[in-house]
């Protein structure tokens, strides 16, 4: 007894830590349920900005591009227009039509004659002391050179670009051929045919050329007619990009998230009850078989074995089925359970029943299978290409899933006909009759466990098992006898003809490989008969 009550305070205990388990993971999904709205709401805002940002720049990189071509299409027209006079270089009339085509050009900011790479002439006038004039970095394939970055004292040396036609030369300062973004954060940097990067600014002594890109910047780049241009900005920071979504994060996603927590919690309840923990169990599997061994009582060898399945919990513990198959046939999970204990009788035990075509296994089938006659097909699918003979297969069925006794009969009749041998499970506690039983082609019956504790005791069922016996015997029905658990009950079934037993006595239900082991002992201590033993369908 104490053996007993501390197993049960182990089962309790193991229990318990589930209950707490399953507890603790409702608690982290709800948690999950109500964060992830959250975040995935801040994720896409975060992409939607992003994107957006991503669009501005190759806005502005497209405006840029078209910016520096109007700055330079400006210019080469000047240009032109200045080389087209035959005027006395640098004569007052000379130095005024270069003022009047400054002044009506929107991208130059000087002009100047230059003659043996020293300029004579500016639209302000005569040069009175040398200057030397700029070296060209590009010539373009119209004959216009180009002179990049230059810093001379025309400009109060700001950075000018030069462009050269014949003696003639514009000087426009580069800052005009790089947009100016109204987002002080965004970069602009311009690429002249030449090839070199524009500079905008006068540079100090050691200053950098141009500001060094920066990690993560959103960069967008265009090219039209030798001119390239890119622009960068900075990608919105975490703490932005929340101060920005937080009227959206609040107003869209609390209502999700609170839809979001209590499906979760919905789910948890459900995974906590017994429904819920069972129906995880068909989909992952958790049933495993064992097997108890059924005996000749005539000659105490081992001829099949009744599959009994268990339930393995995730921590290990096994639960019985009275505890889950009542819950089982209600809610419809009985026929995959049972598709799974076919599938492990195959797996274990297949080369046994192969090599040794005496032994056979017991299959306990649900109510819903045996008047529907979906047992039928399941048998058929899966035992195909086994090699596992049909009278291998017994079939148990409870008294219970007689209601439907037409339908019952009409599956039995089948089962029958295929070779399989059938049998009613714990009889005695429904309500079979004798004219009831003639009714249903069945082959043997199973004598509830009940009946047998009270062989010999002053129990008032103690006759039932007599008349169990008689009403077998009339209807010419095999008689196994479940639950022998002493010698004398084994030496009653033996006095009344009673073919076959099982029970402690003989052994309990064993793992698939403990089987085999039994079944092997067994045959080497008793011997295996040269022809099957008379227990074979009338």
């Amino acid at each position: 007894m104490g053996g007993k009550a501390g197993s049960r305070r182990k089962a309790e205990g193991t229990l318990r830590v589930r209950r707490w388990r399953v507890v603790i993971e409702a608690m982290l999904i709800v948690a999950a349920g109500m964060l992830l709205p959250l975040a995935l709401a801040f994720f896409l805002s975060w992409r939607v900005s992003i994107n957006a940002q991503q669009d501005r720049v190759d806005l502005l990189a497209s405006e840029a591009v078209a910016q520096a071509l109007s700055v330079f299409a400006d210019a080469r027209a000047t240009l032109h227009a200045a080389t087209e006079t035959e005027l006395p270089p640098c004569s007052p009339q000379h130095i005024a039509l270069l003022r009047d085509l400054m002044a009506n050009s929107l991208a130059a900011d000087n002009l100047a004659y230059v003659d043996d790479d020293l300029v004579r002439c500016t639209a302000w006038g005569p040069i009175t002391r040398p200057i030397q004039g700029a070296p060209v970095h590009a010539w373009l394939p119209d004959g216009i050179g180009l002179s990049v970055n230059f810093a001379g004292t025309i400009l109060r040396r700001w950075p000018v670009m030069v462009i050269k036609l014949g003696k003639h030369s514009v000087l426009v300062a580069q800052v005009r051929f790089v947009l100016q973004p109204t987002d002080p954060d965004a970069r602009v940097e311009v690429i002249a045919p030449s090839g070199i990067a524009l500079v905008t600014a006068p540079r100090k002594a050691g200053e950098a050329e141009r500001e060094p890109p920066r990690a993560g910047d959103l960069v967008a780049s265009r090219e039209a007619e030798g001119w390239k241009v890119t622009v960068r900005l900075p990608r919105p920071s975490f703490s932005q990009q929340l101060d920005a979504t937080k009227y959206l994060l609040l107003s869209v996603t609390v209502p999700l998230a609170v839809l979001f927590g209590g499906i979760a919690c919905w789910l948890m309840r459900r995974r906590l009850s017994p429904r819920g923990e069972l129906e995880l169990a068909v989909r992952q599997h958790e049933f495993v078989v064992h097997y108890q061994p059924i005996i000749e009582l005539a000659t105490s060898r081992c001829i099949g074995a009744e599959a009994l399945v268990r339930w393995r919990r995730p921590d290990g513990t096994l639960v019985g089925p009275d505890l889950f198959i009542p819950l089982a046939e209600y809610t419809g999970f009985i026929e995959p359970i049972t598709d799974q204990v076919l599938e492990a009788v195959v797996a274990d035990l297949g080369d046994l029943l192969r090599n040794d075509r005496r032994q056979h296994i017991s299959i306990n089938v649900g109510a819903a299978d045996i008047s529907s006659g979906r047992i039928l097909a399941a048998l058929d699918d899966k035992l195909a290409r086994t090699a596992i003979e049909p009278q291998q297969i017994w079939v148990e069925a409870t008294e219970r899933s007689f209601v439907d006794i037409e339908g019952a009969r009409v599956t039995l009749a089948e089962l029958h006909r295929r070779g399989h041998m059938t049998a009613i499970d714990d009889f005695g506690t429904g309500y079979s009759s004798l004219q009831y039983l003639q009714r249903l082609p069945v082959d043997a019956l199973k004598i509830d466990k009940s009946f047998i504790e009270a062989v010999g005791t002053d129990a008032p069922t103690r006759h039932v098992t007599d008349h169990i016996i008689a009403m077998a015997r009339e209807l010419m029905l095999q008689i196994v006898a479940e639950g022998v658990e002493t010698e004398a009950q084994a030496d009653y079934l033996r006095r009344q003809k009673v073919g076959f037993a099982q029970g402690w006595l003989f052994s309990p239900a064993l793992p698939a490989q403990e089987y085999i082991a039994f079944c092997r002992a067994n045959r080497a201590a008793h011997g295996v008969p040269e022809v099957p033993p008379a227990f074979t369908i009338a």
